[in-house]
């Protein structure tokens, strides 16, 4: 009798991780009113339509073995029936590994959907295996070798120490240092030809991501600014949210009205492009320099629309 091969199922075994995901996440809440316990949980699992039907037993072998055994979470399961919950809080490392995992199942990431279709397009027969060996050349620390098309369309070669693979601004880049470079770089993973990964090592130690973007708020990395600017509260709301990621220090000013940010910033142009649509309600005290810029930003844009007396106050 012919021994029947069996094919994998990707799809399931991504099932377990987002049925583990899905449990872990509704039993976070410790003041949740809802008494989450074995027959519950099978039922709100159950809905998933890429989950299968569970039952209390399911559930419970489950946390048993996949969620307290081998992950090492502590849950509480000897209440049986009546109530299952976490014995102590998500923190630290943990928490933001499966919050950032957790919201690849259950968010819709449009860029990075956009992203990825790119280059699956453009690199179809390569783009797993190119993922693949550059994140292990980061790893054993590998020169890796391209052809890289500029933003000018020229074609050139490359020789790069790889850093880290990074989603940012709707593409997604190699953060390294180019052979023969002081500075680091960040190029587009998609332009990308004839990726060739050598034998040669490198030993300069890669910073950590958070380190490399503190101060940027697009994909630039260049000289770094001290910034202060105005803005009214009629957009504080969208600044504090458009600036979070820099770590200001917002003071109000006097009349109330008012905010005062300082910041420091790498990307001074996507800078001054963003502020740009809040018009008269944001305002660059300084560097002089950046506020020149924003000021020439404002002319240039003006073109055919303005008279010509508008800007010469």
């Amino acid at each position: 009798m012919e021994k029947q091969t069996i094919i994998p199922n990707p799809e399931k075994k991504l099932a377990v991780i987002k049925r583990f995901l899905h449990i872990i996440s509704l039993l976070q809440n410790p003041r949740d009113p809802h008494d989450w316990n074995g027959h519950s949980l099978a039922d709100i699992l159950s809905r998933d339509e890429e989950i299968t039907v569970l039952s209390d037993k399911n559930i419970r072998d489950y946390i048993k073995n996949n969620i307290i055994d081998e992950l090492g979470i502590d849950v509480d399961i000897e209440k049986g029936a009546r109530r299952i919950e976490l014995s102590s809080s998500l923190e630290g490392e943990m928490l933001a590994n499966i919050l950032n995992l957790y919201c690849l199942f259950v968010a819709t990431d449009s860029s990075r959907t956009v992203i990825l279709n790119q280059f699956m397009k453009r690199h179809p027969d390569d783009c797993l295996w190119m993922l693949a060996r550059i994140y292990f050349a980061t790893i054993e620390k590998k020169l890796i070798e391209f052809d890289y098309t500029t933003n000018d369309g020229r074609r050139i070669h490359c020789e790069m120490c790889p850093f880290h693979l990074v989603l940012r601004n709707n593409n997604l880049y190699l953060y390294g240092r180019r052979a023969g470079q002081d500075h680091t770089s960040l190029l587009i993973v998609n332009r990308f030809e004839n990726l060739v990964v050598t034998d040669v090592s490198f030993t300069e130690a890669a910073p950590p991501v958070d380190e490399v973007f503190r101060d940027t708020l697009g994909s630039f990395l260049g000289k770094k600014y001290h910034v202060r600017l105005r803005y009214t509260k009629a957009i504080a709301n969208p600044m504090e949210q458009f600036l979070g990621i820099l770590e200001p220090e917002i003071n109000t000013l006097d009349d109330s009205e008012q905010y005062e940010a300082r910041f420091t910033v790498s990307d001074d142009l996507y800078l001054c492009k963003q502020l740009f649509m809040y018009g008269k309600n944001v305002e660059i005290l300084e560097p002089k320099e950046l506020r020149e810029l924003m000021i020439g930003m404002l002319k240039e844009c003006g073109g055919p629309h303005r008279q010509d007396s508008f800007f010469q106050k």
